[in-house]
């Protein structure tokens, strides 16, 4: 489902929509904040929504699993995200793939607005 030309941030194994093979959210977790913390989750959270669904996600970190909000899938134009993953960097520090936290930095920190046209050319290829 996914292409190569648009690498995914985030795809921890312990969520629902992560990646079996993927990554350890639990390892991935940080005692403080990673550095640009603020930033990244501005980052995140200004992503374009590329797929919107009604599913809502939990905090899988959390003892009571609270509701965290509804899943997106987000972009820049470049890389991909679901919309939790702002929730886990700021609430649990998780650190990132340094490869999408050097791309959000030559940005300045700012997700760049993603045109309709290229949303559709995403999905099109990303979805067939």
């Amino acid at each position: 489902m996914i292409d190569e030309t648009f690498p995914f941030v985030g795809e921890f194994k312990e969520l629902g929509h992560g990646r079996p093979d993927g990554p350890s959210l639990r390892s991935a977790v940080r005692a403080q904040e990673p550095a640009n913390a603020r930033e990244l989750v501005e980052y995140l959270r200004a992503g374009t929504i590329l797929a919107a669904t009604t599913t809502l996600v939990h905090d899988v970190l959390s003892p009571r699993n609270a509701v965290i909000g509804g899943l997106h899938l987000l972009t820049d134009g470049h890389w991909l995200w679901y919309s939790d993953l702002a929730h886990y960097v700021e609430r649990h520090h998780v650190a990132l793939d340094p490869r999408f936290v050097a791309h959000a930095r030559g940005n300045h920190w700012t997700a760049p607005l993603v045109s309709n046209a290229d949303l559709l050319a995403m999905e099109v290829k990303l979805f067939g």
